[in-house]
């Protein structure tokens, strides 16, 4: 136990370059955030979301760069209504849309990404309907998290006549209960605070984890992870959308430090025995959580549960 809290509140040496907390640099130049969202809007669970979230949204409409609406795919993501509502015990009601979407993003890196997910959300959004978008990124990095809000502190959609979209970055422990819950509530009070808003707590309307929970993992074990996806689950009022590292990515890590001549980290199943099974363990959770999967029908009698990435990982929503 006191190694395992050790190793969650280590200090980043440079000398790792990211492979020791996945702090990277230039990430996004190898991973850019087009290619999640090709994916997502391929297969139908960025229309999903949008269609969830966004007022007045065309569940079959999809949206390109330029914000101009695409002809939808046979791809189609659903919610078992009559699942959901046996596992509940219960109704299974979707929420009413919110005049504010707020979108948070753990483990952002330099933000990149999550602009790009709020801003398919922002552009999808009826000037008429007064809409907006809040986003908070987190990450473990201060020196990404001055990256990130020094290249998107005056983001602005282009075409909206709207006020200006202002993301906010914070760098953040996420392996910390308190770290974690203190700079969301702080994003609320801010927002509150700015906009003179007299509401009671909130939660995100969407929250997203790329690639993230295996570097919880290593640092607080399952405990921490399961506390780690509890918490995002109980800031979360929506949607969760989670891109898990698979049980192979704890190996490599390892074999990346190795090659660089840095000390290795204890990645065992006997240490850490979620990982083997690490992608059902996660659903696992967030589905005790109170969340229901979301499925992709493909064909009118054919469903597929697992939405992977070019570099095979799962997207679950």
């Amino acid at each position: 136990s006191h190694r395992i809290n050790r190793l969650c509140h280590a200090t980043m040496d440079a000398e790792d370059k990211g492979h020791r907390h996945g702090n990277f640099a230039n990430y996004y130049s190898f991973h850019p955030p087009q290619n999640r969202l090709l994916i997502l809007e391929q297969c139908g669970l960025m229309n999903y979301i949008r269609g969830g979230l966004v007022i007045g949204a065309d569940d079959d409409s999809k949206l390109g760069d330029d914000g101009s609406k695409l002809t939808s795919t046979r791809k189609k993501a659903r919610l078992d209504i009559a699942a959901c509502a046996a596992a509940v015990g219960g109704t299974c009601s979707i929420a009413e849309k919110d005049d504010i979407i707020y979108y948070c993003d753990l483990g952002c890196n330099e933000g990149d990404l999550t602009i790009a997910m709020a801003s398919s959300l922002w552009k999808a959004v009826d000037n008429n309907t007064k809409q907006n978008v809040r986003c908070l990124g987190l990450d473990i990095d201060s020196t990404l998290i001055e990256r990130a809000s020094n290249k998107f502190s005056c983001e602005v959609v282009d075409d909206k006549e709207k006020e200006e979209f202002m993301p906010v970055f914070k760098d953040c422990n996420l392996c910390s209960s308190d770290a974690h819950n203190n700079a969301c509530s702080s994003f609320f009070a801010d927002s509150t605070k700015t906009h003179q808003e007299i509401m009671p707590m909130k939660m995100f309307s969407l929250t997203t984890i790329f690639s993230t929970t295996m570097w919880i993992h290593i640092h607080s074990g399952d405990d921490g992870l399961t506390r780690f996806l509890e918490r995002a689950c109980g800031w979360t009022k929506k949607y969760l959308l989670i891109e898990p590292q698979h049980s192979g990515c704890y190996r490599k890590a390892n074999v990346r430090l190795r090659k660089m001549k840095r000390p290795e980290i204890d990645v065992s199943a006997e240490r850490l025995k979620m990982r083997n099974e690490i992608e059902n363990e996660i659903e696992k959770v967030v589905t005790g959580c109170g969340f229901r999967r979301v499925k992709i029908d493909l064909e009118a009698d054919e469903q597929v549960d697992d939405v992977r990435t070019a570099w095979n990982r799962t997207l679950q929503l």
